[in-house]
């Protein structure tokens, strides 16, 4: 008869709280859906037995689409080995899935945030120092050439008519002489 040993005996200690650690926020998110495309939010769990004494303790946090062929969305991380949790904002995670896929995100912005306030709530109550991330600066869409303000370009336009009318007056002042 073979024995089956139990997991910890398998798993090493960050390897274990990381396990623990996503097997607690998804049964605490298993109910949680984001629109259209029911989404439902999962925490990866540890590949393997050892995370190399937590130095590779991430774990993604992202939303699957219960529809075939809608590719995972990151959404952010967690690391119980550095006590730490990510989450991106909508305008983070629209960001990057344009840069991907050149579209729009097309998850509702509602349902997104109320699910990323409710992550936030999780994972501090599990001791994880939570920040949200905006975008990055690089993808953030290039500022086009501002435009001057119509008032600056009123202000333009008046010196240059005021100009010209100086200009045509000396001009006949000098012809009159």
């Amino acid at each position: 008869m073979a024995v089956k040993p139990n997991r910890a005996a398998l798993q090493t200690f960050h390897a274990l709280k990381a396990s623990d650690l996503a097997a607690a926020m998804n049964e605490a998110m298993k109910k949680v859906r984001v629109g259209p495309g029911d989404y439902s939010p999962e925490l990866t769990s540890p590949d393997g037995p050892s995370t190399g004494g937590g130095i590779q303790a991430m774990q993604h946090l992202r939303l699957i689409s219960a529809q075939p062929g809608q590719p995972a969305i990151v959404v952010g991380h967690a690391n119980h080995a550095a006590g730490t949790a990510e989450l991106r904002t909508y305008e983070h995670v629209d960001a990057i899935n344009r840069q991907r896929f050149q579209r729009d995100l097309g998850l509702d912005r509602r349902q997104y945030e109320d699910f990323l306030a409710f992550a936030r709530q999780l994972f501090e109550s599990l001791h994880l120092r939570t920040t949200v991330a905006g975008p990055p600066s690089e993808l953030l869409p290039a500022a086009a050439p501002s435009e001057p303000p119509r008032r600056a370009r009123s202000a333009v336009a008046a010196a240059v008519a005021a100009a010209v009318i100086v200009g045509a007056a000396v001009g006949a002042w000098m012809m009159l002489r």
